[in-house]
């Protein structure tokens, strides 16, 4: 029986569909039996890291048209791929008979396989909390971007909130070296055990490798296109792990068992403890007998009750950033509002560290330096193709530019010699 595997996410953009198709690979590498299930349903990105054009996908499974075996798309390189139909968003809202096809399919892979990747799409949706709960493993990508640690933080709370307390894996990715990805997940871990209750577990770090962006853009898995690079190592490192501690020894269908018995019933609604005065709940009403602005006053009376603990209003604080981000597709705080907050709240040391950060991730986003107008000055003056006279025209440039700049005139070191010569022999005369 497979052990099944879900990576996840709380935002997009943090590798987890490179983690899980090059881990795949890896583990196949390793004399496994693996099927990458596509799970992100909105874009089913699988489909174009792998360079696959899926005639059929997860939907004709589910509309009756197609067994699984025969959607199942087996690759060259060893692994098996259950498509996604991009666009496709059923899987939480299924009818009997869809539910028992969906059933049967995942019973038909879990007896096939020695591991199901699971690779959810990122966010908060009843789709993707329904894939990681039927996960017998769950593997949290994190990256250094703010954003990415909020937002994962929001998933985690929302498992919670839906009575799912298993054990998560923390897998931080993008980053320079093992110490600042124990930097991070410590940073992480941390607000987890404050405000949650619960701890994760570091499982490993994918370091910055241009090795990986060039193997995207050839639609080639970095494992196969540079399988000596340091990020296909890091991939191999983490198949061993995976393969020594990720094993469904008891032998049980989690995977088909959890949709069996978890879909299609009204789910308990759980009032979180930050939504709570005086340990008396807000009583929830239906729109139709609570007008916008009595919604709005409770939630007003809410935040300004004294009685709720600080944490609380930070936990809830968090969750309404996450939920508008999700409905807007957009932050609640941009980049420039939050970076003129650093600015005007931060210390000197703080403000260096920012400056650093936004020069490390500029050249991580655009592989090169951000450009420095005394870097280009030096690198202009010593062009060994520069001339003499273009080199007398930027000197005299940069006196007009000097003396404009601070209303006198320029004197180099050369002038300044030549001045004081001319000094002493007007002396002697």
């Amino acid at each position: 029986m497979a052990a099944v595997i879900a990576l996840t996410s709380g935002k997009g953009g943090v590798g987890k569909t490179n983690i899980a198709t090059n881990l795949g690979l890896s583990l196949v590498a390793r004399q496994e039996k693996v099927c990458l299930f596509d799970a992100d349903t909105g874009l089913a990105n699988v489909n174009i890291l792998m360079g696959v054009s899926p005639r059929y996908t997860i939907e004709h499974v589910l509309n009756g048209s197609k067994t699984i075996e025969e959607i199942i798309i087996e690759l060259p390189n060893g692994i098996s791929l259950v498509p996604a139909a991009s666009g496709i968003k059923q899987c939480t809202n299924l009818d009997q008979k869809q539910l028992s096809y969906l059933i049967t399919a995942l019973q038909s892979l879990e007896k096939r396989f020695d591991y199901l990747l699971i690779d959810t799409a990122a966010g908060i949706d009843t789709n993707v909390l329904d894939f990681v709960a039927s996960a017998q493993y769950r593997i949290l990508v994190i990256t250094p971007e703010p954003t990415s640690l909020t937002d994962s933080f929001a998933l985690l709370k929302m498992l919670l909130i839906r009575g799912k307390k298993q054990s998560m894996f923390v897998l931080v990715n993008k980053v320079e070296n093992y110490k600042m990805s124990q930097l991070i997940f410590k940073r992480f871990q941390q607000a987890v055990k404050t405000y949650l209750k619960i701890d994760v577990t570091f499982l490993g770090y994918l370091a910055v490798d241009a090795h990986l962006n060039k193997a995207i853009s050839q639609q080639v898995p970095v494992v196969l296109s540079y399988p000596n690079s340091a990020i296909s190592c890091g991939f191999a490192s983490l198949a061993d792990i995976i393969k020594r501690q990720f094993k469904n020894n008891e032998n049980l269908p989690y995977f088909s068992q959890y949709w069996a018995t978890n879909t299609n019933k009204p789910r308990p609604l759980k009032t979180s403890p930050a939504l709570k005065t005086q340990n008396q709940p807000i009583p929830l009403k239906a729109k139709t007998e609570v007008k916008k602005e009595a919604g709005l006053s409770d939630i007003y009376a809410l935040l300004n009750e004294q009685t709720l603990p600080e944490q609380k209003l930070k936990e809830l604080v968090v969750t309404l950033e996450s939920v508008y981000e999700k409905k807007y597709k957009k932050p609640v705080r941009d980049i420039n509002s939050t970076i003129a907050l650093i600015l005007a709240e931060g210390d000197e040391e703080t403000i260096q560290k920012l400056h650093s950060s936004i020069g490390h991730s500029y050249e991580r986003q655009f592989n090169k330096k951000i450009s420095n107008p005394t870097d280009n000055l030096v690198e202009a003056f010593t062009d060994e193709n520069l001339s003499k006279a273009e080199f007398n025209q930027l000197m005299e440039g940069f006196s007009d530019i000097y003396q404009q700049r601070f209303n006198e005139h320029y004197f180099g070191e050369g002038n300044l010699l030549l001045t004081k010569i001319q000094t002493l022999l007007i002396d002697k005369k």
